[in-house]
């Protein structure tokens, strides 16, 4: 049966309420720049040469790795070798969505925020029950039949249980390529445990007892971001988490840690082009 790929989507919001699948096929992907989504991300690595920055390190992935973002972890591509297609299955999905499948016994969401590492590398016997169950999810998209509301959740607690129950019984290969450094490992930590203060690069080297230049040699060199960038867009982060649970907007830059509400509101348009007032009046209007 012959592959249907999807059109690479070059857009970070979903469309659709509960989950969006995408089976990909790029062999002219450029650079994608740091982000973060506020939703969950989970990618079946199918072939390609690339590697992937998230929250300070950097993994090399092989065929069958699985990939888990959390909606706060900043991520970026980086494609190596442009010769071989980059192929993978994507799998966006709303935290609410997933929550509702969830029960007081098991928290099908777990494995997004109490992972050890984001890439995760199964079995062969496990690699191909993930891959039979996105394919299933990829078949029922146009499905309109008898079932059709309810079979694509069924398919998403099969899913995810087979995650979790991978990593509770630690039934993974212990041989993920993953590059990290302890120093900065550290510093994100404590970025992101501090993250509603002022945080400087002056503070931070004095931290880490390292410095300026030689902190902001390593961070860029193991994060792909400068120092600078990785705080603010951690701040932005918070700052919509914020805005969604109704605090005042005039409220969220000091408890982001700003300083004053011009900085606020310009790197707020500049990252997500558009306004704090606008980002939640368009939320509220699709809740």
């Amino acid at each position: 049966m012959k592959k249907r790929y999807h059109a690479y989507q070059t857009r970070q919001q979903m469309h659709e309420r509960d989950y969006e699948i995408f089976y990909y096929s790029d062999s002219k992907l450029e650079k994608v720049s740091l982000h973060h989504h506020d939703f969950y991300e989970c990618f079946f690595f199918i072939s390609g040469n690339v590697s992937y920055y998230i929250e300070g390190k950097t993994y090399a992935l092989k065929p069958g790795d699985i990939v888990l973002v959390d909606t706060t972890e900043l991520h970026q591509l980086i494609v190596m070798d442009h010769s071989i297609p980059y192929e993978r299955i994507v799998l966006w999905i709303d935290k609410s969505f997933l929550n509702s499948l969830s029960t007081d016994q098991t928290d099908l969401a777990s494995c997004f925020y109490a992972k050890k590492d984001n890439v995760i590398r199964l079995s062969l016997d496990l690699q191909q029950t993930i891959r039979t169950i996105l394919h299933k999810l990829i078949s029922i998209e146009n499905y309109t039949g008898i079932g059709s509301d309810i079979l694509y959740k069924s398919y998403f607690i099969e899913l995810f249980v087979q995650i979790n129950m991978a990593l509770l019984h630690n039934n993974i290969r212990p041989d993920a390529d993953v590059k990290k450094s302890i120093m900065i490992t550290g510093i994100i930590e404590y970025i992101n445990n501090h993250i509603e203060e002022e945080l400087t690069i002056d503070s931070l080297s004095e931290h880490v007892f390292l410095s300026k230049y030689h902190l902001l040699r390593e961070f860029k060199k193991h994060s792909g971001t400068t120092i600078h960038k990785y705080i603010i867009q951690k701040k932005l982060i918070l700052a919509k988490e914020l805005i969604l649970k109704g605090m005042p907007i005039t409220e969220v830059f000091k408890q982001c840690g700003f300083g004053d509400y011009s900085n606020f509101f310009r790197a707020f348009k500049k990252e997500y082009g558009v306004t704090p007032k606008f980002f939640y009046s368009t939320y509220n209007q699709d809740s």
